[in-house]
């Protein structure tokens, strides 16, 4: 994670003011309280207000008993254990369920809430203003604090992808994905392969047999994923076989009205 000038929900919403009114007056409301990590968020959030919730003695990361009762609140709740052959494997961390780490960073670094090693979690004076703000300011705020304030490799932390991003990932991808039409079908391989070379993104590992797949794996996984779960991208997947069976590959995705309008969120956030 990282952290540089911190955003507020007041500062976001000055910037916004007139990009707000024009969401509202296209309509765009449902779309910005629909969004699966608008909502968790607030999921999220609501628990720890109503709860206490002790972090862990090694992480400060959220108990089990909380990430059970938390996750069961989401908008597509994950699974927490299952069978693979005759073993049944279990969650042992939150860092186990990417919906839920993802929603913890975006708290810690968004200044929503404030997390600590065997102490009481607590909601901040902006996490109490985040769930009484409207959806419209919710939903940008979130996707601009993981935009602008967040080391994306904490969803990608392979050891070939090295300790940092090429300074200007983050604002080649915002600027690629603003320039795609709306509702278009975009292959996402030619997308991928563009950001890549545009930016110089390499794969450092000695072991390079896999590393366009393994980039591609990151934009996926960094970008297109993180968007999808705000519902900014609708995506097509395509089954590839794997051994005896088949595995999803994601094989395009378009960018919904919704996600054009918070990309350009986004951009006024980042500026």
């Amino acid at each position: 994670m990282q952290s540089r000038t911190p955003l507020t929900l007041q500062s976001a919403e000055t910037r916004l003011g007139s990009w707000l009114e024009k969401q509202a007056a296209a309509s765009l409301a449902p779309q910005a309280d629909a969004a699966p990590v608008r909502r968790d968020m607030a999921a999220l959030l609501s628990y720890v207000r109503d709860n206490k919730v002790v972090g862990t003695q090694s992480t400060g990361n959220l108990p089990l008993k909380a990430v059970r009762e938390i996750t069961a609140r989401f908008v597509v709740p994950p699974e927490l254990d299952f069978t693979i052959g005759d073993y049944v494997y279990h969650v042992r961390s939150e860092m186990d369920l990417w919906p839920l780490y993802f929603l913890h960073i975006l708290a810690e670094v968004g200044g929503l809430a404030r997390p600590g090693r065997a102490r009481l979690w607590r909601v901040t004076a902006q996490g109490r203003r985040f769930l009484e703000a409207p959806p419209l300011l919710q939903a940008p705020f979130l996707l601009a604090v993981w935009w602008h304030k967040v080391n994306w490799l904490v969803a990608y932390p392979y050891a070939g992808m090295g300790d940092d991003l090429p300074y200007q990932f983050p604002r080649a991808a915002l600027g690629d994905l603003r320039r795609l039409p709306v509702g278009t079908a975009i292959s996402f391989k030619p997308f991928a392969d563009g950001l890549i070379a545009k930016t110089g993104l390499r794969w450092t590992a000695p072991d390079s047999i896999f590393a366009t797949e393994a980039l591609r794996g990151s934009v996926e996984r960094m970008v297109i994923d993180v968007l999808a779960d705000f519902g900014a991208v609708k995506c097509r997947y395509r089954k590839e076989r794997l051994g005896k069976g088949t595995i999803p590959r994601l094989a395009g995705f378009r960018i919904t009205p919704w996600g054009q309008a918070l990309l350009g969120a986004v951009a006024l956030l980042g500026r």
